[in-house]
């Protein structure tokens, strides 16, 4: 009892001091990373985009009839950044692309990688870049530096087979009301079908281009829009493009658009150096061209035309669309069709694609092209196409597509882009068809 009497201080004192310890323990400890940090990091999201891709032409525009067949699956696993402090942020992407089957006479196709003649699947890190920002209520600059996708930027664009091609450099992309200015500066090139990391050529391939410039003004209000660029390879080519659309509000119902363009080349030093056999044109070449699209009900339709004026020495010339060997130049006029470029000297084209949707899902079209005005040797040339598509996109499944087309082309053989002649000095035809099927899933990992 003396023992028990006695302890009655000390056991009340270390119950009022351990009464508290509970009330902490149910406390919960918020910990908040400050907004500059906590922007990068739930800004940020990572996406895989999956495109299984099936090519096969049957070409003789070389003389010898040739199968060319690749089929590959394409993984693209992209990671997109918030902005740290609302002003600094990267970006990076990493592609990998699955043989699945080729021909032994294997052409490439732009989907697996060439290696001395056999089809090979590879990998790579095809984007890596900073980019930086600055905002005001009307008025943004953006600055974006490494391997990156530039497309319809300037002079320059790139294109995808089952992963896209990429350049290494800088972007910049400005803006204040209804005005934007852009621009690039790139040093190397990734493509679309190729592992490597390769620097700029001249077309014979004698001599490397140390850097592509090129930048545009581009003026959209109320339906209209007006666009300016500029761009040169070193040393090499110059070239300037103007592009103006409309967009009429009466006839907003029928999203009816049409395009004007005008693109210009002026060959440099590298360029009147190198053989004529390797140079498209001379000293300058021009391509006016436009296009009309429209909507109505279930069908959209959409005509074009265009004509080319690109005089050579000794071969039949045409306007060369790329800034380099080794990139891929920007160029919206309907010349550049699915089966042939309609680009060579004298020759004037008419292009025209109709589209209907059959079901909300299933769309069904047809394109079709025509050129002639190209002469050789006084005779007349003439070439088109006429190729069949569909696309389905299944509404149960987000980011699901699937693409079927072909059809055949008609164009001339030739060699060094002379063509080759029969007998009785006329042009040989070659007689050539396409198939291609494509599936592309996507989805967001975070």
């Amino acid at each position: 009892m003396h023992l028990f009497a006695r302890s009655k201080p000390l056991l009340g004192t270390l119950i009022l001091t351990t009464a508290p310890l509970p009330l902490f323990a149910a406390e919960e400890v918020k910990y908040e990373l400050p907004d500059a940090i906590n922007s990068f990091i739930t800004d940020s999201h990572a996406d895989i985009s999956l495109r299984n891709q099936f090519k096969n032409l049957n070409t003789s525009d070389y003389g010898d009839r040739s199968v060319q067949t690749a089929w590959g699956q394409g993984i693209s696993l992209d990671f997109s950044s918030g902005y740290l402090a609302d002003f600094i942020g990267v970006d990076a992407s990493y592609y990998q692309v699955l043989k699945l089957a080729a021909s032994d006479n294997f052409w490439g196709r732009s989907i697996l990688h060439n290696e001395d003649g056999k089809a090979k699947g590879f990998n790579k890190f095809g984007q890596l870049f900073a980019k930086i920002k600055l905002e005001g209520e009307d008025s943004y600059f953006k600055l974006y530096s490494g391997w990156q996708k530039i497309h319809k930027w300037g002079a320059l664009t790139n294109s995808s087979r089952a992963i896209p091609s990429t350049y290494q450099g800088w972007r910049m992309d400005s803006g204040y009301g209804p005005l934007m200015l852009r621009g690039a500066w790139v040093t190397r090139y990734s493509d679309r079908g190729s592992p490597d990391q390769i620097r700029f050529e001249t077309a014979d391939r004698k001599k490397q281009i140390d850097h592509i410039a090129t930048g545009e003004v581009i003026y959209q209000d109320k339906g209209y829009s007006a666009l300016y660029f500029f761009g040169e390879s070193h040393k090499y080519l110059q070239r300037h493009g103007v592009e103006l659309g409309w967009q009429p509000e009466s006839l907003a119902e029928n999203k009816v658009k049409i395009v004007g363009m005008f693109y210009y080349n002026h060959g440099l030093s590298d360029w009147t150096a190198m053989n004529p056999d390797y140079r498209p044109f001379n000293n300058d070449a021009f391509h006016p061209a436009f296009y009309a699209e429209w909507q109505q009900n279930n069908w959209k339709h959409k005509l074009g035309a265009a004509y080319t004026k690109a005089n050579s020495t000794d071969h039949l010339g045409y306007f060369e669309r790329h800034m380099t060997k080794n990139s891929r130049g920007r160029f919206n006029s309907m010349a550049d069709a699915w089966g042939n470029d309609y680009v060579g000297n004298n020759e004037k084209m008419v292009g025209w694609t109709t589209e209907y949707l059959i079901t909300p899902e299933v769309k069904l079209g047809l394109q079709s092209a025509f050129g002639w005005g190209m002469k050789y040797q006084g005779q007349q040339i003439r070439r088109g196409e006429t190729i069949l598509f569909s696309k389905w996109q299944p509404s149960e499944i987000k980011n699901l597509s699937l693409q079927l087309s072909g059809g055949p082309s008609w164009n001339y053989q030739s060699n060094k882009n002379r063509p080759l002649l029969t007998e009785d000095g006329k042009p040989k035809r070659a007689v050539n068809h396409s198939v291609e099927f494509q599936v592309d899933y996507a989805f967001n990992l975070f």
